[in-house]
């Protein structure tokens, strides 16, 4: 096992019908909001009406930023975050998926940074880094889809398009205060939408668990079982759209493989979300359909190195008794998740592996593995090409 620190100061309520108390949580941060949201699914859900009543009703004023795209750039996160500067707002309220909740926890910064900075500038690749030394707003979140765990972490995914960069900005100051993780919020998602979900779940857990070297027993165990819960559940919940029960467990998993959980005890990294990053920013498909289109790829490219297909193995005899390539690929094609790139991709494959080298090589013309060994250029490239249909 390796040595780690565990720091999660998130307060969480979890269970159904939960987001009634959006209002009463809002209240022990503040008293004028900055209410963070996509364009379109939560206003035609219904949802925002119901948060907006008890934001109302306990007494918050809330301005309404609902301009968050997926792949949320930095420009958008500028403009929400010059609005809730505008507007004196104490705290921000995070609603939506992934996106609207890393914009929101990236504007309750960008709220309080000095004039003329950008929240771009926070990145550790950018030519104008700097390090957060303002406290951020308090953020609350609200996710409606059980996948991307950003209601439990101190990270924000941006995507600077005029650069065709997508980079995490991770700093313990991004923490949200409070995450409501209500499973009934999810009962208007697709069948695909759902899907989806379930994959980025995984993803967040096979990456670390499959780079990672050696043994840490009792993490092993626990992720093991989150990734057992979502292959064994999200059948269920695909199937029968009421099944709350296997829809909170769904979240919770999703909650939990994003955490601080997912890299305590393990020395692995996020190899796979680093491809997937390049990907969306040079063509902008939605970040978990491009983890399920590169993960059959990635697995298999990837066990040509002993600690990986050790790691590999191990996890297809406790999780899927056999092969873990198999059985991953077998419950991909039962809930109808996409496995290849589409070939169009394969214009910018120059362009995304020089992307890659330039945002995580730390200035090398390689990528170093927990084991020693590297990664160059060249095998990023054959891993995208692998994945093209």
């Amino acid at each position: 096992m390796h040595n780690f620190e565990f720091n999660w100061p998130v307060k969480s309520i979890v269970g159904n019908g939960e987001v009634k108390k959006a209002g009463i949580e809002a209240k022990k941060l503040g008293r004028r909001a900055l209410l963070v949201t996509g364009r379109f699914s939560v206003r035609s859900s219904g949802l925002l009406e119901k948060v907006s009543a008890s934001l109302k009703s306990a007494g918050i004023d809330f301005v309404l930023f609902d301009g968050v795209e997926p792949n949320p750039r930095v420009t958008t996160i500028d403009k929400a975050g010059a609005l809730a500067k505008k507007e004196n707002c104490d705290m921000v309220i995070g609603l939506g998926g992934g996106s609207p909740m890393d914009a929101a926890k990236a504007a309750a910064l960008a709220a309080v940074s000095p004039s003329g900075v950008s929240v771009w500038d926070y990145i550790f690749c950018s030519k104008n880094f700097r390090k957060i030394d303002v406290v951020p707003l308090p953020v609350l979140l609200i996710p409606t889809l059980p996948a991307t765990g950003s209601e439990g972490n101190p990270t924000s995914v941006i995507t600077n398009w005029d650069l065709h960069q997508k980079v995490h900005l991770m700093d313990n100051a991004l923490f949200p205060k409070t995450a409501i993780i209500d499973p009934e919020l999810t009962m208007s998602l697709s069948r695909e939408q759902l899907a989806y979900a379930g994959v980025d779940i995984i993803c967040h857990l096979l990456e670390p668990y499959l780079t990672t070297t050696g043994d840490s027993y009792v993490k092993d165990r626990m992720a093991e079982g989150v990734i057992s819960t979502v292959i064994d559940l999200l059948p269920k919940a695909m199937q029968n759209p009421s099944d709350v029960e296997s829809r909170m467990n769904l979240s919770w998993s999703g909650t939990l493989a994003c955490s601080p959980f997912r890299f305590m005890a393990w020395n692995g990294k996020g190899f796979l979300h680093w491809i997937e990053h390049c990907l969306s920013a040079w063509t902008d498909v939605p970040h978990s359909e491009g983890l399920s289109m590169l993960l059959p790829a990635w697995m298999e490219y990837m066990s040509r190195y002993k600690f990986f297909k050790y790691r590999l193995d191990m996890l297809g005899e406790r999780v899927f008794n056999g092969s873990a390539e198999e059985g991953i690929e077998r419950w991909m094609k039962e809930i109808g998740a996409k496995t290849r790139l589409d070939k169009s991709a394969g214009d910018k494959i120059p362009e995304m592996c020089g992307t890659l080298i330039t945002v995580y090589a730390g200035g090398k013309d390689f990528v170093e593995l927990p084991s020693g060994e590297r990664m160059v250029k060249g095998e990023f490239e054959e891993i995208y090409k692998n994945a093209l249909q």
